[in-house]
């Protein structure tokens, strides 16, 4: 059964709509400032995620720099040992030959 219409009952619907639409506006406000916040806080992941990239990339860069100087180091060090190894021989060499003239020298001592 519905209500015979009167003024107060009209006043009580449109209070209760003031009352739903002030609360609707505060709801929307509260959006719009969480609307904001993440708009806020993408705009700052999104300089981050930049940030992190050209780090990686820098980092990318630098690891291929230094494992070119390691492999011109390992080289280096082959080098080096291919020369200590070369001079191991001379000074064998010159051992086999110190004994020789030793031995010739001092034949009755050795």
């Amino acid at each position: 059964m519905t209500q015979p219409l009167t003024l107060d009952s009209v006043a009580n619907d449109l209070d209760t709509v003031k009352e739903i639409m002030f609360t609707l506006a505060r709801q929307y406000e509260r959006i719009d400032r969480t609307v904001d916040q993440v708009a806020t806080q993408q705009q700052a992941n999104t300089e981050a995620i930049s940030n992190l990239t050209r780090f990686m990339m820098q980092l990318g860069e630098t690891m291929a720099s230094t494992q070119a100087d390691i492999r011109q180091m390992q080289a280096d060090v082959r080098e080096m040992q291919a020369d200590v190894r070369e001079m191991q021989a001379e000074v064998k060499g010159l051992q086999v030959e110190n004994r020789r003239i030793l031995q010739h020298v001092f034949k009755d001592e050795f």
